[in-house]
C-alpha cells in the first residue's frame, strides 16, 4: 500500500506538468514541442497539488486492485483535471484530448479486463459508457445551449471507466445513474449561488461538475451501490 501510495504521488508530478502543457497549447492547436520547463507557480501550482491529491486518492481507492487499473483510473483522473481546468478558462473540452483518451481507454479496459480473467467487465464498461453518452446526447439535443456536445463526449469516457467498476450491468448502470446526479447536483448549486450573487443568469462550464461526479463516484464506488 505504501509502496503504491508513493509511486502514485511521483507519477502525479509528470502527470501534472504535462496537464499544465496541454492546457495551454491544445485549445489553440499549437504544437507541443518544445516542451517547457516545469511551472510550479500560478495555476500550475494548483495543478500539480490537485494532481497528487487526486492520485493519492486513486492509490488508497484501488489498493488492491491489479496495476492495470490502477493506470487506467490515473489516466482518468489526470484528463478530468486537464479538460476541467481547460473548460473554466475556454468553456471548451477539446476533441484533441477526448477523442484519443476513449479510444486509448477502450484498448486498456479491454486488455486489463481479460488479462485480468475479468472479461465481463467490459460489456460493464461499454454499458456505462452507451448509458452516461445517451443521456447527456437526449439532454443536448433538447437544450443544445444548457449542454454542450464536449460534455455528451466526455460522458463516453466517464461511463465506461464509472461501468468498469460495476459487478452486473445494474450496478454498473447504478453507478453512471450516481456520477450523473452528483454532478447536476454540483452543477445547480453553484449555478444558484452565483445567480443570487450576480441577480442574472450567467451560464457556467458545466465539464467540471460531471468531472467531479464522476471521481466520487469512483472513490464511493463500493457504498454507492450493493454488490450484485
Amino acid at each position: 500500500m505504501i509502496v503504491r501510495l508513493m509511486l502514485c504521488v511521483v507519477a502525479a508530478l509528470p502527470a501534472g506538468w504535462f496537464a499544465g502543457v496541454l492546457i495551454d497549447r491544445v485549445p489553440d492547436r499549437l504544437p507541443l514541442a518544445p516542451l517547457p520547463a516545469v511551472r510550479l507557480t500560478g495555476k500550475y501550482l494548483w495543478i500539480h497539488v490537485l494532481m497528487i491529491g487526486l492520485f493519492a486518492l486513486a492509490a488508497v481507492r484501488f489498493e488492491d486492485a491489479s496495476p492495470g487499473v490502477l493506470v487506467g483510473y490515473l489516466l482518468l483522473f489526470a484528463v478530468l483535471l486537464t479538460v476541467s481546468v481547460i473548460d473554466i478558462e475556454l468553456y471548451r473540452l477539446p476533441d484533441l484530448i477526448v477523442l484519443p483518451t476513449l479510444a486509448i481507454s477502450l484498448v486498456l479496459i479491454v486488455v486489463v479486463s481479460i488479462m485480468d480473467g475479468a472479461a465481463e467487465q467490459i460489456r460493464y464498461a461499454l454499458v456505462g459508457a452507451a448509458m452516461y453518452f445517451g443521456f447527456l446526447l437526449l439532454a443536448h439535443l433538447v437544450y443544445p445551449r444548457g449542454m454542450g456536445f464536449g460534455d455528451v463526449k466526455l460522458a463516453a469516457v466517464m461511463g465506461l471507466y464509472v461501468g468498469w467498476l460495476g459487478s452486473s450491468t445494474m450496478t454498473a448502470i447504478g453507478l453512471v445513474l450516481w456520477a450523473m446526479l452528483l454532478g447536476f447536483i454540483g452543477g445547480a448549486i453553484v449555478g444558484m449561488v452565483m445567480l443570487a450573487v450576480r441577480r442574472r443568469s450567467q451560464p457556467i462550464p458545466f465539464g467540471p461538475f460531471l468531472a467531479l461526479g464522476t471521481i466520487i463516484a469512483v472513490l464511493a464506488s463500493s457504498s454507492l451501490v450493493s454488490p450484485a
